[in-house]
């Protein structure tokens, strides 16, 4: 339930996100040329909404199996093996994101100290969605590996 509640308000997020990319990238094209003004937080907003978009789908909506993944061996193996493939590349990428989790989380609270060149918003915020989705992929590898464990998969 809990799951299903987090992964409505990412999408709902993300397609309103996406509008806003939308209709920024409109006014920003009716400024310049209809009125010959360059509107600078245009550009700003459009890539601040897009990187927020970008991490919070891969990090909520997007399954496992939407994921890039060299899979030419994988997909020939049989079912155990497919298993003990997954097992693998969940606790080995799991890994790598658990244990660069605290030194990224620490980065992006240290960008407090930078601002956006033009609208000056604090890069903490602006990069937070980063750790959201470590954090969003760590969860969802436990998940899976818990799901693996069962058999569930």
């Amino acid at each position: 339930m809990l799951a299903r509640g987090i992964t409505r308000l990412a999408d709902v997020f993300c397609q309103m996100a996406f509008a806003g990319v939308f209709v920024v990238f409109l006014y920003k094209v009716a400024m310049r040329y209809l009125a010959g003004d360059a509107v600078a937080w245009a550009d700003e907003v459009s890539v601040v909404l897009f990187v927020w978009i970008i991490f919070v789908a891969n990090a909520v909506l997007l399954d496992d199996h939407a994921q890039i993944r060299f899979d030419l061996i994988e997909r020939h193996a049989g079912r155990t093996a497919r298993r003990v493939m997954a097992v693998a590349r969940l606790v080995l990428i799991g890994g790598i994101f658990a244990a660069s989790l605290p030194a990224s989380l620490d980065y992006i609270a240290f960008l407090w100290r930078e601002r956006t060149p033009v609208l000056q918003w604090r890069l903490d915020f602006v990069y937070a969605c980063f750790g959201l989705f470590m954090v969003g992929q760590i969860i969802r590898m436990v998940c899976r590996l818990w799901r693996l464990a069962r058999g569930a998969e």
